[in-house]
């Protein structure tokens, strides 16, 4: 009898721990990627900079040692996992800023000198001007919405605007000194000054936004104390030299080849983003830190699931179709590496079935999980909600086994918060709008988005087991179902126009990254009024409501001061042509 009970109990543990191995090997893969990933070593892996080039040798460093092979080339032509795509991470003062003032009719001159009583931003156009006379337009701020105008009755064209770094109150907080010149370009100013604290300064803070069309300098309070108590009346000459810092970026690309003679020539796409903020600055929602930006959550968590999936689907080696799998940088900037690789696809989009996305899926609560892209697929709300529903094995039932259990009941792994848009801000809107079946996992936002307190131990690492675990099983089914899911255009979420939230929308998706020359539209929402009005995807506006749109910024400023229900005049390049259209915005739902 204690020898059957022995032996009972033996077979039960080794039983009981086959699983408890495969959930320590798990979550051992995911604490280890996340604490690389996440660690000040690699400084918030900003896009172009050592730390992200880190993250990027250490996604290749796992895809290799899985034994996923290379998709791309290097430039000796050579297999290798990264596409190279080419970004800009700062600028730089060249040999040619200089700056001087005139007045009287003495004809004195008041020269400064860069960095210590003068400073170009960086979004200044690399520009010159030559005796421009000053006017000044207070705050520089023009917001008739908010009962405010500087700018009113004063003739500014021709003009260097002199503006007050500071704004009346918390009410006016959105107007940055970038909007503040985008205000003096539009009312016709040559240029802008704006006097402030020359230490807040110092650094060029790029942005990716493209310049705003006008040059932009800051002059410290006490230079132009002494420059206003010279000259009653004062002129400005200058010219401004600034300089691009470009690096090379990365998107990490492994496959996995299929097995099945025909649908191994069809892919499913499995991508992560890796790339994250660096010290801070644009992006961040820390005001003003320059301390680490470690990015757990953002994305180390979905750079770790990526992997660890890698992994397993590598250990198997029994996929039908080809598995590509890919850690996407500039995400942050724009979505730009993703942008870049379906531009650049280093396998045929027609021949891809879908793209699976995950980002910020560390923080699982209360199961909460949210799952976008529903409405890009006529099978995906049945899919995804079958594979919610777990049913637990059984162990022992059969012949020769030595003992039986009753069977557990079935539970859902996901209280999950299903969206229909295949649009959004991550890398999973590129695809979508190469006309892509596309599904986004995303545990939700926290109060250390974006901020140096999102770090390695507030992860959930069960909920991110656990996740990964239904990413496999979706997976899988699309891995094996030889029919491919069928795409079709999503009902918009509603969601803002871009990254931020407005009180109307014309149903575009901008387009991020540098512009100069007009925003273009990444894609257009179905039955918006911008699609109604007869605008499309790849169309970039040059003009909207009267004012020129140079950049992704321009357009965010004008769409802010709409109204909902009034038509406005819109223009667009569509190739060669220029066209017009009428538009109304709709009130946000």
């Amino acid at each position: 009898m204690i020898k059957h009970i022995l032996s009972f109990l033996l077979l039960l543990s080794f039983v009981l721990s086959i699983p408890a191995q495969k959930v320590d090997v798990v979550d051992r893969n995911l604490r280890a990627s996340v604490a690389y990933l996440a660690s000040d070593a690699l400084a918030g892996r900003r896009t172009g900079e050592p730390g992200a080039n880190l993250a990027a040798k250490y996604v290749e460093k796992m895809f290799r040692q899985y034994k996923l092979k290379p998709l791309s080339k290097d430039a000796l032509g050579k297999a290798s996992y990264l596409q190279t795509f080419p970004h800009v991470t700062a600028m730089t003062l060249g040999d040619s800023n200089v700056l001087s003032f005139r007045g009287n009719a003495k004809g004195e001159k008041i020269a400064l000198k860069v960095g210590e009583d003068w400073m170009p931003l960086a979004f200044s156009s690399a520009s010159s001007f030559e005796n421009a006379t000053l006017i000044d337009v207070g705050y520089g701020i023009s917001a008739p919405t908010l009962g405010h105008d500087d700018y009113r009755g004063l003739d500014v064209k021709g003009r260097i605007a002199v503006a007050s770094d500071s704004v009346p109150d918390r009410n006016f907080s959105a107007y940055d000194n970038r909007r503040k010149a985008t205000i003096a370009r539009d009312a016709g100013a040559k240029g802008l000054i704006i006097v402030g604290d020359l230490s807040k300064y110092q650094k060029l803070n790029y942005d990716n936004l493209g310049d705003a069309g006008i040059p932009v300098m800051v002059v410290s309070e006490a230079k132009f104390v002494q420059i206003k108590s010279a000259f009653s009346t004062a002129s400005a000459s200058g010219s401004i030299d600034l300089v691009k810092k470009t690096a090379d970026a990365y998107n990490v690309v492994g496959y996995l080849p299929g097995t099945d003679p025909k649908l191994k020539n069809e892919a499913i796409v499995f991508g992560a983003h890796y790339d994250h903020l660096g010290h801070g600055g644009q992006g961040s929602l820390a005001v003003n830190s320059t301390e680490i930006h470690h990015g757990a959550d953002d994305n180390a968590s979905g750079t770790a699931a990526l992997i660890e999936v890698a992994r397993q689907y590598a250990a198997k080696r029994n996929n039908k179709r080809t598995l590509i799998f890919i850690g996407f940088s500039g995400e942050e900037e724009g979505l730009l590496g993703s942008k870049y690789y379906v531009n650049n696809p280093l396998y045929p989009l027609d021949k891809t079935i879908a793209m699976l996305n995950l980002d910020m899926v560390g923080r699982l609560k209360d199961k909460k999980l949210n799952v976008g892209g529903i409405g890009t697929a006529e099978e995906w709300r049945d899919l995804v909600t079958k594979k919610n529903d777990v049913i637990p094995p059984v162990y022992g039932k059969g012949k020769g086994a030595s003992f039986t259990t009753t069977a557990p009941e079935s539970y859902q792994r996901f209280s999950l918060q299903l969206s229909e848009d295949g649009y959004g801000p991550s890398d999973h809107a590129s695809f979508y709008s190469k006309q892509m079946p596309v599904l986004f996992f995303f545990t939700g936002t926290h109060e250390d988005y974006h901020k140096p307190s999102d770090t390695a131990e507030k992860i959930n690492y069960a909920g991110l087991r656990t996740l990964v675990e239904y990413v496999v099983d979706i997976g899988n089914y699309l891995d094996w179902n030889p029919k491919r899911p069928t795409f079709k255009v999503a009902q918009s979420s509603g969601q803002g126009e871009g990254r931020r939230g407005f009180a109307v929308t014309i149903g575009v998706v901008p387009g991020y990254g540098e512009s100069n020359d007009g925003m273009l539209l990444d894609g257009v929402r179905d039955g918006g009024p911008a699609a109604i009005a007869g605008i499309k995807g790849g169309d970039k506006i040059i003009k909207f409501a009267g004012k020129e749109i140079r950049s992704v910024q321009d357009y965010v400023y004008v769409l802010g001061d709409l109204k909902a229900d009034v038509e406005y005049e819109i223009v667009v390049k569509r190739g060669d042509e220029t066209l017009t259209f009428k538009v109304k915005p709709q009130a946000r739902k």
